[in-house]
């Protein structure tokens, strides 16, 4: 992995999304606290939302750098989320769904990443940063 550092030996893991406060908002719990220890073993601190509309309440309370939203098999997007993202000072936006979805996500998240829920938690991570695995 191109870390920028003079060696790998200098690297952490942890620095990767240090600090970050991150959102995640999936109705599938055990799929949510998966996702969550993936971003925190990053270093982020992390807040769960366990369905859209209280991800919309988290994000009208609090300042957020990440969202993450991971859509179950048929699950539409709730207006009340869709409202309070564009509301919200630009967070980067990470979509996951079927790869079936994408396109059509792509479409209502102009701008965000779109990943498939089969990621796993080294993935996920390296999808959010942009970064390809080396």
């Amino acid at each position: 992995m191109a870390t920028g550092l003079p060696t790998f030996d200098a690297f952490s893991w942890a620095s990767l999304l240090a600090g970050r406060q991150a959102l995640v908002i999936d109705r599938q719990r055990s799929r949510a606290l998966d996702l969550a220890a993936a971003l925190e073993e990053a270093g982020a601190v992390v807040t769960l939302a366990p369905g859209q509309a209280i991800g919309a309440d988290r994000l009208r309370e609090g300042r957020f750098g990440l969202v993450l939203l991971a859509l179950s098999a048929e699950e539409e997007v709730q207006e009340r989320l869709l409202r309070q993202l564009a509301a919200a000072p630009a967070p980067q936006l990470a979509v996951l769904g079927e790869p079936r979805r994408h396109a059509a996500l792509r479409a209502t998240f102009a701008g965000a990443r779109i990943g498939d829920l089969s990621m796993g938690a080294r993935d996920l991570v390296l999808f959010i940063l942009g970064t390809p695995d080396e």
